[in-house]
């Protein structure tokens, strides 16, 4: 099932967490050891990433998964 909400805050605290922490998209990428076109596929809500990926992002981001998952529940709009 296609969750666009869901995708879109978690687009939106990826995007977040990363300007917060002054990282670049690519750096996220190269940190999580991800392609860059699949970070950004995230970031814009467009790619629907898996937990193995999220937990990598999660690391790269310098963030608890259960920070991270405090921080989209903010922005979660269903």
């Amino acid at each position: 099932k296609n969750c666009p909400n869901l995708l879109e805050a978690l687009a939106i605290t990826v995007e977040a967490i990363r300007k917060e922490r002054k990282l670049t998209k690519l750096a996220v990428a190269s940190d999580a050891e991800l392609q860059d076109c699949y970070v950004r596929g995230i970031t814009k809500g467009r790619r629907n990433p898996t937990i193995t990926a999220l937990y990598a992002i999660c690391e790269a981001l310098q963030v608890s998964p259960v920070e991270f998952f405090s921080e989209w529940k903010k922005k979660e709009r269903i």
